[in-house]
């Protein structure tokens, strides 16, 4: 899928996909490669997903160890199929901001998976895109506000990267919080 997603990127482009904002003199829409490196982002959260999920809770130490080192791999392998089809016939900068972009979403997907179900790892990033989308306007000097992570490259705008990473250190944290680690440290306090 992460495959498919890249290319797609590479075939569509810059073209706008209609989600409304809130400037309503300047173009609605958001650029299909934003839309389609959420989803890449996103894709190996729903990895996670098991129908022994309560068996799996209970899971020892390496249990959770080994599904975490999958997890990173298969991440690392996924965003490097998916900027590596896309550096195809996308320019650089689109592909930072991009690269930059994916963690922010692999966070936000990570926090929906633990909160909603592994199978649900998907609704917090596209929630956050329609809201990014619809608030994020361009200001007169052509930037855009610091906490939009997902449109500007990392060297213009350095804060944007460091809510990327913020967004997969939540995440992080929150896939780390099973259910049983939980326990522990309610019983602890």
């Amino acid at each position: 899928m992460v495959l498919l997603s890249g290319l797609a990127v590479a075939w569509l482009g810059d073209r706008l996909a209609p989600l409304p904002t809130v400037a309503g003199t300047q173009t609605a829409g958001t650029p299909s490669w934003r839309m389609l490196a959420m989803f890449a982002g996103a894709l190996p959260v729903l990895s996670l997903h098991s129908r022994m999920a309560a068996l799996e809770a209970v899971g020892t130490a390496r249990f959770h160890r080994g599904r975490a080192l999958r997890l990173i791999m298969l991440w690392a392998t996924s965003m490097a199929v998916f900027l590596g089809v896309c550096a195809v016939s996308v320019e650089g900068r689109v592909l930072e901001v991009m690269a930059g972009a994916l963690p922010g979403w692999t966070g936000l997907g990570l926090l929906s998976g633990r909160l909603l179900g592994w199978r649900q790892g998907w609704i917090l990033p596209a929630l956050a895109l329609l809201l990014i989308s619809y608030w994020s306007v361009q200001d007169g000097t052509g930037s855009y506000p610091w906490w939009d992570f997902s449109r500007s490259p990392v060297a213009e705008h350095p804060v944007g990267i460091g809510v990327s990473l913020a967004l997969l250190a939540v995440g992080a944290l929150a896939f780390w919080m099973t259910p049983w680690r939980l326990r522990g440290l309610l019983r602890r306090s």
